[in-house]
Order: structure tokens, then C-alpha cells, then sequence
């Protein structure tokens, strides 16, 4: 469960902060002669830290200050504090609204927590922009898309494995894993065209959890791959469903989507829904 942070608690994480920069306590010590820190409970202020990593344990077991939670304590003036909170916070819990960061900074005020918005208030990152609200605000965005990153290289994995057992029960041989080694080739596996056949074949993999409402975006460069392998085809996985289904998509199908120059201008990449191959659909050989 997702840490709920509010700007009582974030002031009541940096009083304990405080507290055991000048003395050291343990945890027994604080609960029991401590009831509230910082006009909150020691408990949630002590779990605060905690799930932030701001506190360490020295060698007679007394909590102290770690190099996170000294940023915090050392931070230039309140809102130099709350904004290295709000930074442990994205990285340690990874915020459902986290995602609307690559979109500026309105959607997640919008989407964010109503504690979470008045902790980038009082961090002075909701109003004028100056130099380092906007440097926070690129970065929050920059943490955001590694996630989003890493959540579509996830899916797009996933495919690439179904592919994988696909082609070898398909052929009877081992098919090559390419995109593991290389993202550079255009494609992500190679088989070959029957088990009677061993001319190699070139498959690009695309996955969608959203079923055929999904989309596959195809870049010039995988594009161009394609049309210089002698065999080549797309693999479309629909993983929406138990098992996932596949549609294996030929050049011809493709190439009715794929746009075209005109004038000085140059197409990079194209985006095409699953649902136009819905009709190619079916069970997969799993």
C-alpha cells in the first residue's frame, strides 16, 4: 500500500529527523517516551522514515540519520525539505500518479492526492515557475518515463516469449531470441519458414494488454528492415485474454498502413490500432 504523504506528515518525518540528529534513540525508546513528534504520532512519523530510507542503525541498535534522511535534515529552508521528500517519495513508492508527470505538471496536481498536492504547494512547485521548480518538475518527468519505459519494455517482453514457444512448436527448431542481443536489427526473432523449410524468417513482436483497443507503433527504421528481409513477418499479441491470442500480420497487410513522404517531409514512425487486424486473430500454438 502506497505510503499516504501529507504535509503534517512530511513536517512530522523531518522534527524526527531532528530528534535523532542530536540523540539516537531506538525504536523501543521512541515509541514508548515519545507519543507524538512534530504534532503527529511517533509511529507514523517513525514509519515515514522508514519507508523513505532516511533512518540507519548504528552498532548498539539505536536509529540514526542515513545519508538520504541528512538531505532531508541538511535541506536549505522548508520547502528545500519538502521537495527532497517528495523526491524519496516517487522513488521509494512509485505513485499510481507518478505516470502523468510525462504530461506537465497540471495532471498530476490534478491526479495527485489531495495531501501529495498540498506538500508541492507548500514546496513552492505549484506556482510561477522559476529555474528550480522547472529543473524538479523535468525531472519528476524523467523518472516517470524510465517507468513507463520499463513498463512497456514488460509487455513487449512478453510477447517476444509467446513468439518464442509459438515458432519452436510451429518448426520444431529453436528459434533465436535477436532482440535480447540487439535492439538495433529491426526485428526481435528469427525462425525459420516451416519445419520442412529452413529459410530464415524475420518476425517483429508487438504486444498490447488492451486487446485489439491496443496499438503497435512501428518506427521508419523496423519498417525498412522489413522490406529488405527476404521473409518477413509481424506477430501481434493481444494479451488481454487467457491464452493470448495471435495474429500474424504479412507484409501486404502491413504495408496498407504504413505512410508515405511527401514533399520535405519524412515520416519516423506510424501508429496502428490491433483492431484493424482483428479478422487475423486466433489461437496460438502454446
Amino acid at each position: 500500500m502506497t505510503l499516504l504523504l501529507s504535509p503534517g506528515l512530511a513536517q512530522a518525518g523531518i522534527a524526527l529527523l531532528e530528534l535523532l540528529h542530536r540523540r539516537p534513540l531506538s525504536a523501543q525508546e521512541l515509541l514508548s517516551g515519545l507519543p507524538k513528534v512534530g504534532g503527529m504520532s511517533s509511529t507514523s512519523a517513525l514509519s515515514l522514515a522508514e519507508d523513505l530510507a532516511w533512518l540507519d542503525i548504528n552498532e548498539t541498535g539505536q536509529l540514526k540519520v542515513s545519508a538520504a534522511g541528512l538531505k532531508v535534515h541538511n535541506a536549505e529552508g522548508y520547502e528545500a525539505a519538502l521537495r527532497f521528500i517528495l523526491l524519496h517519495y516517487v522513488e521509494t513508492q512509485n505513485p499510481d500518479w507518478l505516470q502523468n508527470a510525462v504530461y506537465g505538471r497540471s495532471r498530476v496536481l490534478n491526479f495527485c492526492p489531495v495531501g501529495v498536492h498540498q506538500v508541492f504547494v507548500e514546496a513552492g512547485l505549484a506556482g510561477a515557475p522559476n529555474d528550480e521548480a522547472v529543473d524538479f518538475w523535468d525531472w519528476l518527468a524523467g523518472i516517470a518515463r524510465g517507468l513507463q519505459r520499463d513498463h512497456l519494455l514488460t509487455i513487449g517482453r512478453a510477447g517476444e516469449r509467446l513468439t518464442l514457444i509459438h515458432e519452436e512448436a510451429r518448426t520444431g527448431a529453436k528459434p533465436r531470441w535477436v532482440a535480447v542481443d540487439s535492439n538495433q536489427d529491426g526485428y526481435d526473432v528469427l525462425s525459420v519458414r516451416a519445419a520442412d523449410d529452413r529459410a530464415f524468417l524475420s518476425i517483429e513482436v508487438k504486444s498490447s494488454r488492451g486487446g485489439t483497443s491496443g496499438t503497435l507503433h512501428l518506427t521508419r527504421h523496423e519498417w525498412e528492415i522489413a522490406l529488405d528481409r527476404p521473409l518477413h513477418l509481424f506477430h501481434l499479441w493481444d494479451l488481454s485474454c487467457a491464452p493470448p491470442r495471435l495474429a500474424t500480420v504479412g507484409m501486404d497487410e502491413m504495408g496498407a498502413h504504413i505512410p508515405t513522404d511527401a514533399g520535405a517531409g519524412g515520416w519516423e514512425s506510424v501508429e496502428v490500432p490491433f483492431k484493424a487486424f482483428e479478422s487475423l486473430f486466433g489461437p496460438a500454438l502454446l
